[in-house]
């Protein structure tokens, strides 16, 4: 089941494009909203939440300009300075202080690149801010690790798909088991995933009917027999 929902998201690429999500190289960190860095991803991973992502990238264009889009170049801001550059975002109070102190961890650690390796993954976790869906996504999108994120969206879908009930771990260990352990086919099938949640499979009342997966989801012909 889950090679044929991997072939069904190459067949998709546009809709992800959509969504947000840019299929590119394995290694390419434009998957991620068309960002250009690393650093980017991880600035926008702080600022998205409860934040329209059209707002994160009209600030991180503003951080490029400024050359304020590298992790290491915030650290020596101020929190009262980071927070003007980001005042437009929601809780920017807070996410610049989460910013800061992300920041002066990786700084502290050699950098950016040295930082996001899977041995660092209980430094991630323990920062405020970072729960594990952030944690492995940077990880897997800026950090290029073979690691898959859980989430809601891919605890939902799956057990729609599967027609049994998961738990987010539960669901993330189907995937892991049945996917290629291989970059570009762990970013895919998570940016399709994501994809397909946000866009149909929702809490309540799912858009079946829209849904590219209801040839193959159980919950949809079960319940349209």
């Amino acid at each position: 089941m889950i090679s044929i929902i991997l072939k069904i998201l190459k067949e998709n690429k546009d809709f992800m494009k959509e969504m947000g999500w840019i299929v590119s190289d394995a290694s390419s960190f434009e998957w991620w909203g068309g960002l250009k860095t690393a650093h980017e991803i991880t600035i926008s991973a702080f600022l998205v939440q409860m934040t329209r992502w059209e707002s994160v990238v009209k600030v991180i264009n503003k951080l490029r300009e400024k050359q304020l889009n590298k992790i290491e170049n915030l650290s020596k801001l101020s929190v009262e300075d980071l927070e003007k550059e980001i005042r437009s975002i929601n809780f920017y109070k807070t996410k610049a202080r989460r910013l800061k102190a992300f920041a002066d961890k990786v700084a502290e650690e050699g950098g950016l690149e040295n930082f996001l390796k899977i041995e660092k993954r209980p430094i991630l976790l323990s920062m405020e801010g970072i729960g594990e869906e952030t944690a492995d996504s940077l990880l897997l999108f800026a950090g290029n690790n073979v690691i898959f994120p859980q989430s809601e969206y891919l605890r939902r879908v799956m057990s729609r798909v599967l027609g049994k009930k998961l738990t987010k771990s539960g669901a993330k260990q189907i995937v892991e088991e049945k996917l290629n352990k291989d970059l570009f086919e762990y970013k895919l099938f998570h940016a399709g995933i994501v994809s397909i949640g946000k866009a149909f499979c929702y809490t309540n009342n799912p858009n079946c009917d829209k849904c590219f997966l209801k040839p193959v989801c159980r919950k949809y012909n079960y319940e349209t027999l």
